[in-house]
């Protein structure tokens, strides 16, 4: 909770003279409440943290997977990821503290692009160097790992995490989270919920709900167990990785996993093609434009969080950020990707309300809860 006492008059009140920045990492709803209720308009009195820097950067700390999601490139075996590994601590806190100073108003750092930084042995540690530096930190998991190993990771307090799911029982999600378990994701999510009560954690969760042609009416039951655990529900359209859009595009075979996903989304891979190349869409700006630097665990810099093998550089430590953007607005491949419209494949509007509209007919539920 911010303590406001830099702008509290004798009696305890707020000055409204004052203008706040609000530069907390967690309990960010709490103060914005609080604020609100002592009469600041946001945006006239007082601004949050994360307006003043729209960019969130990402270093992967665990260039590992143990799953083979159907969508995801890393269950393509006929082109594999390069063998992966985990940053050190060492190099982890000079890639941060080069990301502070190149960026003052940092206030999140996703510790994920294509790995699930659960796997990483000294994740707690890598955690306690960004509270150190006031830096949040976002969290994307599987889930997938071993109970007693989330007492450590939840003790270190991160800010944010994003459980992905994509059903409710083993039937459906255990296909398309090829290799997971359901039964130990229920438990872990149940886990986590328990510690967050128990150290009076403030870490955001939300369970990410991949929405397929088999596990729509499964929605109500992840939505319920979301309530059961004070977790946030969020709802999104399935969909192949970027990746196999392009090769789809360019006529490359692809692999048996990707086809099945690809049969399994709502909207076919073909529309969501076509309505990106829309003058509406494809004059849009990129979608993953406010994502960078992406940060591989050996440092190097990806192109794109959307595409594995693109580099723009070797090691982030050894060049500047504004090097950096040149390289970046310069990509052959980015003006290959816009030059396909696949910088508009997800998040498109119109497929978003269509999510809703169904989840809302099937459900009775919307898919933000």
């Amino acid at each position: 909770m911010l303590d406001p006492g830099a702008v509290l008059k004798g009696d305890g009140s707020f000055s409204k003279s004052a203008f706040i920045i609000v530069a907390v990492g967690k309990g960010v709803d709490k103060v914005k409440y609080r604020l609100t209720n002592e009469g600041f308009t946001e945006g006239k009195n007082f601004m949050m943290r994360m307006d003043l820097c729209l960019i969130i950067p990402a270093i992967e700390i665990s260039g590992v997977c143990n799953l083979r999601c159907l969508a995801c490139p890393r269950s393509d075996t006929l082109h594999p990821f390069e063998n992966g590994g985990f940053i050190s601590v060492d190099d982890y806190k000079k890639a941060l503290e080069k990301l502070v100073l190149e960026l003052p108003t940092l206030h999140l750092v996703s510790l994920y692009i294509w790995g699930d930084p659960l796997l990483h042995p000294k994740l707690p540690e890598i955690l306690k160097i960004n509270s150190e530096l006031s830096v949040g930190s976002d969290i994307s998991t599987n889930l997938n790992i071993k109970t007693e190993k989330l007492e450590a990771i939840m003790k270190a307090n991160p800010t944010y995490m994003r459980l992905s799911c994509s059903g409710f029982g083993s039937k459906n999600y255990e296909v398309t989270h090829t290799g997971a378990k359901w039964d130990l994701f229920y438990k872990n999510c149940f886990e986590v919920s328990r510690l967050i009560k128990e150290y009076n954690l403030n870490t955001g969760v939300e369970l990410y709900f991949h929405v397929n042609k088999m596990n729509i009416l499964e929605y109500k039951d992840i939505a319920n167990m979301a309530r059961q655990l004070g977790f946030r529900t969020v709802a999104i359209l399935s969909m192949c990785f970027p990746q196999y859009a392009m090769n789809f595009l360019e006529n490359i075979p692809l692999p048996e996993s990707a086809k099945k996903a690809k049969e399994l989304m709502l909207i076919s891979m073909e529309d969501v093609l076509e309505t990106a190349k829309s003058k509406s869409e494809s004059e849009k700006p990129c979608m993953a434009k406010n994502g960078f630097p992406n940060i591989n665990w050996d440092l190097s810099v990806l192109t794109c969080c959307n595409f594995n093998q693109e580099r723009l550089a070797a090691n982030f430590l050894n060049i500047d950020m504004a090097e950096l953007i040149k390289l970046k607005d310069t990509s052959e491949f980015c003006r290959k990707c816009i030059s396909y419209s696949i910088h508009r494949y997800y998040g498109i509007k119109k497929y978003s309300n269509f999510v809703k509209e169904l989840l809302l007919e099937k459900c009775n539920l919307p898919p933000y809860i």
